[in-house]
């Protein structure tokens, strides 16, 4: 009789064994759905107005690009060399005069994946930009300082803020580091994570 409870005790024992390792094997498979998708960068679907619009926002008075970039001027703006069959959806503004103030702002929704082509050739455009006004005395900071920004197939070029009028290039620095933090600012409230800057720029 005693042998017989210990051989019950001991199946017993076997079996809530058993057990506890088959709950730890077994997975949920929505648990680790879950888990992935936490762990991937959410892609927040914009359209080129909405930004726009929150950069504008953001940057008040200091906001100067007012000018839509006309489509027969675009072989001479940043958007040169952009091939717009394989853009669904596009804002292209600059200010009203150029001479002075080379502020763009340029958001593209691409189709066809075109996203990486559009900011390799924005970036070329942007440093034959950087290589001019390098060459002249005023708005370097702020041009340095542009923000290429990808989110999916959205792109956004952004070089915008209020223009120093002085001579301190300190200053100029300081104002167009203020005027990208607003900038920054809108585009993380309006996607919810602020991408890379893309901009890249050449040492002077």
């Amino acid at each position: 009789m005693k042998t017989k409870k210990m051989a019950i005790f001991i199946l017993a024992a076997l079996m809530l064994f058993s057990l506890a390792a088959c709950s730890e094997n077994t997975k949920d498979p929505a648990k680790e759905t879950d888990t992935k998708h936490a762990t991937e960068p959410k892609i927040v679907e914009v359209t080129p107005s909405e930004v726009e619009a929150a950069v504008a926002k953001a940057l008040g008075d200091g906001y100067l690009c007012t000018v839509d970039i006309p489509e027969e001027e675009m072989m001479m703006s940043m958007m040169a060399d952009i091939d717009m069959s394989k853009v669904s959806s596009y804002v292209g503004k600059q200010a009203l005069v150029t001479a002075l103030n080379m502020d763009t702002v340029i958001v593209l929704n691409c189709k066809d994946d075109y996203a990486e082509e559009a900011v390799k050739i924005l970036n070329e455009n942007y440093s034959r930009t950087v290589d001019y006004i390098r060459q002249y005395p005023f708005g370097v900071a702020k041009v340095e300082g542009a923000r290429l920004y990808r989110t999916g197939e959205t792109v956004m070029f952004i070089l915008a803020g209020a223009s120093y009028d002085g001579d301190d290039a300190e200053k100029a620095a300081e104002l167009a580091a203020a005027e990208y933090r607003k900038i920054d600012g809108a585009i993380k409230a309006l996607i919810g994570t602020l991408p890379e800057n893309l901009a890249s720029v050449s040492k002077s």
